[in-house]
């Protein structure tokens, strides 16, 4: 009888566990399936989405530079490149570059991407070029993102236009977007 009631208890115990591990691996499929159900754009947003870019996929989180998983957001973002990807995955590719120091194919893409109109790219050439040297591409760049409601723009293009002293109709139009922008804290 004691045999009989241990084996019926294991039995009942079984049936449970078995539930629970079927669950857990059908969540881990489904997971998967979703991940694969990914185009190559949206894995170029999920691997390499910027906390700075204001026209990021918001179906992912941001992700800081120094977090890129650089294998999988280049496999990603290159793929979306070739498939002709837009500006923002122009953008994204050229961070992940960067990461990966690949620091020439980086500006080049970068560039392609500012010349696009997405903004976030144009303030980073525009920073590539200050660094550079070349301050006047760099004012044309942060005006041009400025324009665009983008506020880091804005305040690069103020510091610019403060560092230089240069006062002509066009920096004082863009120092008045900087100052419209930073008293709009939601753009």
């Amino acid at each position: 009888m004691n045999k009989h009631v241990k084996s019926s208890l294991r039995i009942g115990l079984g049936y449970p566990l078995a539930a629970i591990l079927l669950l857990a691996l059908a969540a881990m499929e489904s997971s998967t399936a979703r991940a694969g159900d990914l185009t190559a754009a949206e894995q170029c947003d999920r691997e390499a989405g910027s906390e700075s870019d204001v026209e990021r996929n918001r179906n992912f989180p941001a992700v800081a530079t120094k977090d890129i998983r650089i294998g999988v957001a280049l496999s990603a973002c290159r793929e979306a490149y070739n498939q002709n990807g837009g500006a923002r995955t122009q953008f994204q590719l050229a961070r992940v570059l960067d990461r990966a120091g690949q620091k020439l194919q980086s500006a080049q893409i970068l560039e392609q991407a500012a010349q696009n109109g997405h903004a976030s790219a144009m303030v980073s050439y525009a920073d590539l070029l200050a660094g550079r040297g070349d301050l006047e591409s760099a004012r044309r760049y942060y005006q041009r993102a400025a324009g665009q409601g983008n506020a880091l723009a804005a305040r690069s293009l103020a510091v610019a236009l403060r560092d230089t002293a240069d006062t002509s109709s066009g920096d004082v139009m863009a120092a008045r977007r900087f100052a419209q922008v930073s008293a709009d804290p939601s753009r």
